[in-house]
This record gives C-alpha cells, structure tokens and sequence, in this order.
C-alpha cells in the first residue's frame, strides 16, 4: 500500500536520567498481538487493528506497559460499534495502520488511520490511549502521480503493479501535509515499488525507513531499509530478511540510552513484525499470529546487519522506568490488598495450542494467599468454532486424586462460552468465581469443547521443569476417553502434559 510517512516528528527522547530496569527481547517469543509501540506520558503504548472479531474492522485497541512484558489493556480506541465508524472503516483501507503522532502546538494526540477517499482520516484526543474524536476535515496527500489510478493506501494483488513510499513534511499541528515530497526509489525495480508498511527513525546522522514488500497478511516478505543522511536522499536500499522471519514488518521503536537519552549511538532500535506465518489457524486476516522483537545491529558505515531469525536469538536491553515522570502511571499496578496469581510474564514464550477438542484440559495451580478468589481467566481462540466451550474452576485436595476414577471435584465456578464470543485473535475470557480460598488451597480451571472445529488456548512451555512455572500441572482427557488404560488396566485416561502450562490468570482479593 502506499503510504505518506509522518516525517515531522522522529523518535525524539523523552526520556531523562533514571534508574533502569532490564527487558528481554528473544525470537523465542511469540507476542499474540497485531499492533504498533510509541512512548507516550512515560509508558510504551501498544496500539493497533484488533483482529479478533471475524470483520474487516473490529476496532483500534491499546495496551500499556513499563517494560515492554507485562501488558494490561485500556480497552477499545475507536469503537467499530458507532454506526459513524462501521460505515467510515468500511471503505476501502479499512481504518488500516493506524498511527499516533503528539502534537505540541495544540497539545493533542493525532490518530492517522487508512479510509477511503481523498488522503487519510484523522482523529484527535487529549489522551493517547482513549477519547478519540473524528476530525471533520481528512487530511489530504499533497502529491499523487495519478489521481485517476492511485491514492493513499493504494494496493492490488499479484501479478506485479506499481506502487511506492513518499514522503512529505506534516504541518505544524501534525493534522495534514504540506511542503516538497520525496520520493523514495533509489533501484527503480519492483522491490522499490512493491513497498509498502513504512516507518521512518533517526540514528547517527542516518534517516532510515523500513518497510516491506507487498504482503498483506501473507507468509513472510522481504524487509527492506532505505538510509540516506538527507530527508531528502539520495538513498541508499538493503534488504536484510527474504522473508521477515515468516512476517511483514511493521515498525521500529527507538529506547534511548539509559546513561545518556541523546546518543543515538547507544540506543536499542528495536525492529517488529507481524508472524502471519506461525498462525495455527487461517481466520479472517490471519488473526492468530504472533509477533516478534528483534534488536536491530548496525555496522560502522550505518548499514544494518541481515536480520536473524534463529529462535536462539535474544537481546537485553535496559529500560529507564517511567518513575521519571510525575505524570506516569502504571495500569499494571495492583494494591497492596490484591493478589495476581498467573502463568506469568517473565517470558512471553507463549505459543497456541488448538487440540480442543480432541482433548480436554485442566490447569492447576496452588493459592499462595488467602481471600476471595473473585476470577479466574484464561485465553481462547477459533475460527468458526461450532460449539459451546464450558470453563469451570475448582478445588481439589491432591494430584493423584484429581485423576482418578470417580472422584469430584468442589466446584467454585463456571462459565459456558457461546461461539459468537470466540474471537479469531487469542482473547481473554474471564470466570468471575467470588469464592473464599486459603494459601495452600489447590485450584484449577477446566476447558471443555462441545463443538467438532478447533479452539485453541494459549501455552507456554516450562522446559520439562527447567524453567519455572506456576507451581501447577497440566491435565489432559482424550475424547470419550472415559475407561482405564495400561497393560494391567489401572492407569488413568487422564494424562499430565509434563513440562506445558495454559496461559491463565487469578485475582485473589
């Protein structure tokens, strides 16, 4: 698609002196979002399309975190519900790549999506992550080869077209274009003019652009680099992935340095890209992937160096903590008086699992505090699912009983989930439970389908017990499997899957 790249603002710091904390970014992990990262009011916000529904737009959703791991959600952004919306994304583009610029000559965050026709659409709030008005006036591309074949955001399918980057200066409020137009095709081939999903950053008297080739939620694409010292060129092509790691790129976010914010030489670029190619099941735009973190490395002459997409392959990086800022605060903290029990988020090497239903599964997990256990949540996928998903927690006194003949459980809660609730996207599905339970108490969640087409579950592998986990198992039943099993028939059907646990969470109040 072609896209007109917002050049006035590039990944100026914000950032001061601080303490640091430390993330990881590893091709290990597998981030089941579709979205977009920008530093905004001293926490990284994660916005993007929110596939999940089954529609061609399902609505622009943030999440907001201090280090890069531990996300939380601040809901829906733009909401497809508004009839005004619905009929507005409906058109061509979609509401599509959505991008947030801070303005600070009207102190206001710009929202720029892809919708129809003339330019782009524009939308405004005072907060980064909520309260999103539609402008009234669309801001116009100041330069189209041919009005009557291309527009912004322009895209067909193979065989070959024409299609390519430009970029020009936004006006002073960040709201429309204005000025000379670059154009950016140093080759003049079709790599140059299959280009699209740019980003643009600043490093050591470099403009660098990234981007990718036509690939709209395809199995992977080249990924391409254009610097130049000059906003202006000439510039200077690479492309350092043949296929982005089964992926397509979709930005890349600059983290200064925590000894000295303004050396750009110092800073992580931190490349991102959308795994369609990983996705366990198609969907609508292949909601189900995952995405990856990849610390960008150059050499001397400021090229880049060849991504790698070995899953071996990890960098640490410190983080400056939004502490600095008397404005920041954390969606992520809980009081003092509530307990968060979970899966955890210290590794992010979560990966889906679509054996439901051919079998059904049990994670459990100790209670390490005493209160009320008031949820208990998981996260569900599917694509088309043609049945209901039952959700139940309960307490059980001990392992060996759990899995043996006619035992029953005590049951503190349970939900039956409805297939129009499903979302394509791994979501979060919550059992409010308002059950008391003590430290020591032993817990779990059953997942149960009763439709015959895949549901999946996020999972994390705990290494066969070399890497830490929640303390709990994980069970699983065949289908009907209901009788004894083993050469003298006294081993039970159900199995633990050792060195596996659900993606799951708990509050305890």
């Amino acid at each position: 698609m072609k896209r007109q790249l917002i050049t006035s603002l590039l990944f100026s710091s914000l950032l001061g002196a601080a303490q640091c904390i430390t993330t990881k970014v590893s091709n290990s992990f597998k981030y089941q979002f579709d979205t977009d990262i920008d530093f905004f009011e001293g926490q990284y916000i994660w916005y993007g399309i929110n596939f999940g529904c089954g529609e061609e737009f399902c609505g622009i959703e943030s999440w907001s975190s201090d280090d890069l791991q531990t996300w939380s959600s601040n809901g829906l952004m733009i909401d497809p519900a508004d009839p005004t919306i619905a009929a507005l994304c409906a058109q061509g583009g979609n509401c599509g790549r959505p991008h947030i610029v801070y303005s600070a000559e009207t102190s206001t965050y710009v929202l720029w999506v892809n919708a129809g026709v003339p330019g782009y659409v524009i939308f405004t709030s005072s907060s980064s992550t909520s309260g999103y008005t539609l402008s009234s006036e669309r801001a116009l591309v100041g330069y189209q080869p041919s009005l009557e074949t291309t527009q912004a955001g322009d895209f067909s399918i193979w065989p070959p077209f024409k299609q390519s980057i430009y970029l020009q200066q936004l006006t002073p409020d960040l709201t429309n274009t204005t000025g000379n137009v670059t154009h950016l095709a140093p080759v003049g081939d079709l790599v140059d003019y299959e280009a699209e999903s740019p980003d643009i950053f600043f490093r050591n008297g470099y403009y660098y652009v990234s981007a990718s080739n036509t690939c709209g939620f395809c199995q992977g694409t080249l990924l391409i680099i254009y610097r130049s010292r000059s906003i202006t060129g000439p510039w200077t092509r690479q492309i350092i992935s043949a296929d982005t790691c089964s992926g397509q790129t979709t930005s890349v976010l600059r983290i200064p340095s925590h000894a000295d914010s303004n050396d750009d030489s110092t800073a992580a670029y931190i490349h991102q890209a959308d795994l369609f190619g990983i996705a366990p099941i198609a969907g609508t735009r292949t909601a189900a992937h995952g995405h990856q973190f990849q610390a960008l490395n150059f050499n001397d002459d400021g090229s880049v160096i060849d991504l790698d997409c070995d899953p071996s392959v990890s960098t640490t990086i410190e983080l400056p903590t939004t502490s600095t800022y008397s404005n920041a605060t954390s969606s992520n903290g809980t009081s003092t008086e509530t307990m968060t029990l979970g899966s955890g988020n210290s590794y992010q090497d979560y990966f889906i699992n679509c054996t439901l239903p051919q079998y059904a599964l049990y994670q459990t997990f100790p209670v390490t505090s005493s209160g009320n256990l008031s949820k208990v949540g998981i996260n569900l996928a599917g694509a088309g699912p043609t049945g209901n998903v039952s959700l139940t927690v309960f307490r059980y006194s001990n392992d060996t009983a759990l899995v043996a003949p006619f035992y029953v459980w005590e049951t503190l809660a349970a939900k039956m989930v409805q297939p129009e609730e499903i979302s394509q996207a791994l979501m979060v599905v919550e059992v409010e439970v308002g059950a008391q339970v003590k430290s020591g108490d032993k817990l779990g969640i059953a997942v149960l389908s009763e439709g015959v087409s895949n549901v999946c579950v996020g999972m994390r592998s705990t290494g066969n017990g070399t890497m830490s986990g929640s303390g709990g198992k994980l069970f699983a039943d065949g289908v009907n499997q209901v009788s004894m099993r083993g050469p003298i028939g006294k081993t039970s059907p159900v199995v633990e899957w050792v060195g596996q646990e659900m993606k799951w969470f708990a509050i305890v109040e």
